[in-house]
């Protein structure tokens, strides 16, 4: 277990370094590039009720600037992006961390690299590395989670217990 735990969390931080995955939030313009005939649409349809609420006698100019301090706040929270921190820790772990970061580890497939890497491995038992080769077999691919778990049943069991050859006395 502690083999694969080892190649597994330095393939998650490879993973969190290439993504830049901080957890730190950040404004992503992502959608104006590639949607910006909907942001124009969007800024049309606030202009018109912006022209309604300032010309109706029932609103005006305080309803204004609250609706448009209201739209800038919500659109702003709304174009931040966070990228969640991968972890070893998190994976088959179901809580609220689940809502933040998703269920990654049954997506994200392991790299071919670090699966021949634990393939050769001479501490990892052979029961892992023959269900992996089925898991691969049958996948294509082997995610995070499929490893991790293999993982944790060999670790729940038993060494198997080696014969001594010596016999006990009948009694």
């Amino acid at each position: 277990m502690d083999a694969i735990k080892t190649i597994l969390v330095r393939e998650i931080q490879q993973i969190n370094q290439q993504e830049r995955r901080d957890g730190k939030a950040r404004f992503n313009t992502e959608f104006f590039t590639k949607h910006p005939w909907l942001c124009l649409a969007m800024l049309a349809g606030y202009v018109a009720v912006g022209i309604v609420m300032y010309c109706s006698p029932y609103m005006g100019l305080g309803w204004f600037a609250g609706f448009t301090a209201f739209l800038v706040l919500v659109s702003g929270g709304l174009l931040m992006d966070i990228k969640p921190v991968y972890r070893y820790e998190d994976i088959g772990v179901l809580d609220l961390r689940v809502c933040y970061n998703g269920e990654w580890y049954f997506s994200r497939e392991v790299p071919v690299k670090a699966v021949d890497e634990i393939l050769a491995h001479p501490q990892v038992d052979s029961r892992i590395k023959t269900r992996m080769r089925e898991i691969i077999h049958h996948k294509g691919t082997i995610d995070f989670y499929d490893i991790y778990d293999l993982a944790r049943k060999q670790a729940r069991q038993p060494a198997p217990v080696a014969p001594t050859g010596q016999q006990h006395p009948a009694h």
